[in-house]
């Protein structure tokens, strides 16, 4: 996955003929344990590789850390192993692997993804610069709602749409690059390709430190320098996507259901907003005086005795506040802070 998460192990760089070798040579072991396992697509002129990268579909019945541990450990015998989420990197035969656990449902955006080194990277800029995330688990719609909040609506794991919907060619894609160069140029080829959006001072702090450390990334800012004209670029694209963003959902992925989880998204809100509207602080120290600690302690009695009143009633406190008027509500707390 780029880096290296080993600090003590040997490790080095391996030529084409070890590479494709000693991965076989994983991949049989794993796929005797896991579902599926498979290495990344990378350039076919590529000649020497620093780690490999194994991504490993899970069973039905996902494994426990621990599990994971015990058969790199049975099956490789490595001198190091750093687990970082859902990899775990360790030593075999004096190559870095990074063994990459998906859960069945995500084996194929992680294909997709990590393909190519960082064009899966380069793709996650376009779409987020329309206002959207591509990763590992295919590509999601960041919706901002009141007070900024933001949530994560699953769009689509179908690949030739989601490359059709950002600006690329999906076909290109399925025959693959000669250098790492040709995937430059070809995540360039998209309609929303800007020079600007892959600087570092663009980039978030985590995305920032991250990219920084990767050679392919590095490379692809060294290679864009200076072409700010690319013939593709045409920042009004980006514009009337952005504000048509829903629209173009609703036609290009009509199986995403945009309008159902909007309107979840939207009664979610209305829900919180009248549940305090009816019920808080303010309101509990205007009427009665309660301030601090005092007032902490009298919302957290009532909110405990109300559900012990009404236990067979109501299946939590929120569903009592928005399912009583308010002089019920505060008759109710007033008689269990006893302030009558």
């Amino acid at each position: 996955m780029g880096g290296r998460a080993l600090k003590t192990a040997f490790t080095r760089r391996y030529s084409r003929i070890e590479f494709e070798t000693v991965s076989k040579e994983l991949i049989e072991v794993i796929e005797k344990r896991f579902a599926r396992a498979a290495v990344p697509l990378y350039f076919s002129k590529k000649e020497t590789f620093g780690d490999i990268d194994i991504i490993v579909k899970e069973h039905a019945r996902p494994s426990t850390k621990d599990e994971v541990r015990a058969f790199i450990e049975d099956k490789f015998k490595p001198t190091e192993i750093f687990q970082n989420g859902n990899a775990w990197s360790f030593d075999y035969k004096e190559v870095q692997v990074d063994f990459i656990l998906v859960k069945s449902e995500d084996y194929i955006s992680n294909y997709h993804y990590l393909a190519f080194n960082d064009l899966g990277n380069f793709i996650g800029r376009l779409a987020q610069s329309i206002g959207f995330k591509y990763g590992q688990e295919g590509l999601w719609y960041n919706h901002f709602s009141d007070a900024n909040t933001k949530t994560t609506i699953m769009v689509s794991k179908d690949y030739p749409k989601i490359f059709e919907f950002l600006g690329l060619d999906y076909s290109r894609w399925e025959k693959g690059f000669d250098t790492l160069e040709d995937i430059f140029e070809y995540a360039m080829t998209s309609s929303l390709f800007n020079v600007e959006m892959f600087q570092l001072n663009k980039l978030n702090k985590i995305n920032r430190e991250r990219n920084i450390k990767r050679a392919s990334y590095m490379s692809f800012l060294e290679y864009i320098e200076g072409k700010p004209d690319h013939p593709n670029y045409n920042p009004s694209v980006v514009a009337e996507c952005k504000a048509n963003v829903i629209e173009m959902i609703r036609e290009g992925f009509p199986e995403a259901n945009i309008d159902l989880h909007l309107a979840e998204i939207d009664f979610k809100a209305a829900r919180k907003k009248l549940i305090n509207t009816k019920f808080n602080g303010k309101i509990i120290k205007e009427k009665y005086g309660l301030e601090g600690k005092e007032l902490g302690e009298s919302i957290k009695k009532f909110k405990h005795d109300i559900m012990w009143i009404y236990e067979r009633e109501y299946a939590n406190f929120d569903t009592f506040i928005l399912d009583n008027t308010v002089d019920k509500i505060y008759e109710e707390f007033e008689s269990v802070n006893q302030l009558n």
